[in-house]
């Protein structure tokens, strides 16, 4: 028998990443009693599930949907393909149109369709073309070579494994013809597992030499899967066919095709321990927690990161751990992944980055953070936990949630002050009739301003002006700033703050409707400013600078 020479070759092949649309129809010129068929087909690294939506004029889907798969291999590289076939009808005499398909970069030209009246015949298929062109000569065919020995299997790197542990299941072609085409007819299921894609199989083009019951192939891996049971139980990988072209082995011969299937394969998926608190990762894996820097200033923010890795099946674990740290606040984390999969399995980290701002000065301290994980080796589920962080916070503190509270203005510079320190500050140098005596004059000369000023306006018709203090107003000015001057993120949240400390102080203790609404405004502002920078936030800053005002004008 003649052995495999070459590698697979596929008559019409396309890279890997290449991606293309095509649209076709059986018929350019129909009567408005016929039907048309259409066939919409993408090829590319990636397919979509549902058929590109093709724009009809003049024609209206009667039947379809039907969906076809194929994959195809180039020395060693898939290419991969989903066709979507459509039965139309036209509506009316005339032109109609199957519209341009635009799918990515990739566009099916508008196919012109022409509708007569009546029916129109279609030409007769032509006969299949015979094997050996002498067969009609003589009147009788050649004696035919034997069918070529050639089969597929799929092979399971093992077939009894825990839930969550990986399997590499390959496709191969044993063979003793040249195969110049090779596709699924219906493509490998994998239910019951997460299935993850392997690099395509590289290596010797002309294949491996094997012997399978004393009978010589040559061996071509084709198609390879990560897989990662997702229940216990016995599950079934169900068989799949393939359609293989063979290359002619005579002068006159055109070749053939034919069909081989894989048998279907059962694998025995033990559970996994129930355990309160199992995060449901099983292999091999450390964890370790890190911040950016243990000593802060108050009012700044700290991030802390924590960081999984190992082999396993870490793309499962999408929960971070749970984090409190009394004394601060603690922002939902972010998730940063670097995974990469091979025939091992799928190695690499999982990182969770919080974001912690502390509310009081002092010592405050990152507790140890606990991972679990199940270790196939040992049969076992293996607890970890991370060393506890102190952090070491310097400047003011306030308790419960506040903030640390800004200047009467934004425009003013200095530290930040405490409620306690926008009080009048004690006068020194003059005795206490003095202090009593300025005092009462200056109340004596408010009320006679006060009462002039209520009487002028009494006659003239008009109410008395209520102008609002001076802090309200400058808070004013400021939070007009927002979103109309150009300032950061950050810059822009603590402008709302300081404004708002500026007119209401710190309201600890303090109950009552406006104290909610001040402290939740705050925060909202606290979440934005300590945010990590994913976006533009200049709409969100002056919605919010929008309800700061709204709040300095009723309840200042």
């Amino acid at each position: 028998m003649k052995l495999l020479a070459g590698a697979l070759l596929l008559v019409f092949a396309l890279p890997a990443a290449a991606e293309t649309v095509r649209s076709e129809v059986d018929t350019r010129k129909l009567g408005a009693q016929d039907q048309l068929t259409l066939v919409l087909t993408v090829e590319g690294a990636t397919l979509p599930d549902a058929p590109p939506s093709p724009v009809l004029t003049n024609l209206r889907i009667v039947g379809g949907p039907s969906v076809a798969t194929q994959m195809s291999w180039v020395n060693g590289v898939s290419t991969q393909s989903r066709s979507w076939t459509f039965l139309l009808q036209p509506k009316t005499v005339g032109p109609a149109e199957v519209g341009a398909i635009q799918m990515g970069k990739a566009t099916a030209p508008a196919i012109p369709i022409e509708v007569v009246a009546g029916s129109v015949p279609r030409p007769a298929p032509p006969p299949p073309r015979t094997l050996d062109p002498f067969q009609d000569f003589f009147g009788r065919g050649r004696a035919r070579t034997r069918e070529p020995k050639l089969f597929v299997e799929a092979k399971p790197s093992r077939t009894s494994l825990f839930v969550g542990e990986p399997l590499v299941l390959t496709y191969y072609l044993y063979t003793q013809a040249s195969v110049v085409n090779l596709n699924f007819v219906n493509p490998p299921q994998f239910t019951g597992f997460w299935a993850e894609d392997l690099p395509e199989p590289r290596g010797n083009n002309g294949g491996e030499p094997v012997s399978v019951d004393n009978v010589a192939y040559r061996r071509f891996p084709l198609y390879v899967k990560l897989l990662f049971p997702t229940r216990a139980g016995k599950l079934i990988i169900p068989a799949s066919t393939f359609r293989l072209e063979l290359a002619p082995t005579m002068f006159f011969d055109t070749g053939s095709a034919l069909s081989r299937a894989t048998e279907p394969i059962t694998v025995e998926v033990k559970p996994l321990p129930e355990e309160p608190g199992f995060s449901g990762a099983v292999g091999k894996f450390q964890a370790s927690a890190t911040v950016d820097r243990t000593d802060l200033a108050f009012g700044d923010a700290a991030t802390l990161r924590f960081r999984v890795e190992g082999s396993g099946n870490l793309k499962w674990v999408d929960r971070g751990p749970e984090l409190t740290i009394p004394g601060a606040k603690v922002y939902p984390p972010q998730v940063k992944s670097d995974l990469r999969t091979g025939p091992a399995g799928m190695s690499g980290s999982r990182t969770w980055e919080f974001v912690v701002v502390p509310q009081t000065a002092g010592s405050l301290e990152v507790p140890a953070l606990a991972f679990s994980y199940f270790d196939p080796g040992s049969d076992r589920i293996v607890r970890t936990a991370t060393d506890p962080i102190h952090l070491s916070v310097a400047g003011g503190a306030l308790a419960g949630n506040a903030a640390p509270a800004p200047p009467p203005s934004a425009a003013t510079g200095g530290p930040l002050r405490l409620r306690t320190e926008l009080g009048p500050a004690p006068q020194r140098g003059l005795p206490g009739k003095a202090v009593a005596g300025f005092a009462l004059a200056a109340l004596l000369i408010h009320g006679l301003l006060w009462g002039g000023d209520r009487l002028l306006a009494s006659l003239r018709g008009r109410p008395s002006p209520a102008a609002a203090p001076r802090s309200a107003r400058g808070a004013l000015r400021d939070l007009q700033r927002v979103g109309r001057e150009t300032m950061s993120k950050e810059a822009a949240a603590l402008l709302i703050e300081k404004s708002l400390y500026a007119v209401f102080g710190s309201l600890d203790g303090d109950d009552g409707e406006r104290a909610r609404a001040v402290r939740g405004l705050l925060h909202e502002v606290h979440a934005v400013r300590y945010a990590p920078q994913l976006g533009d936030y200049s709409e969100r800053l002056k919605a919010l600078s929008g309800k700061a005002v709204e709040v300095v004008r009723r309840w200042a």
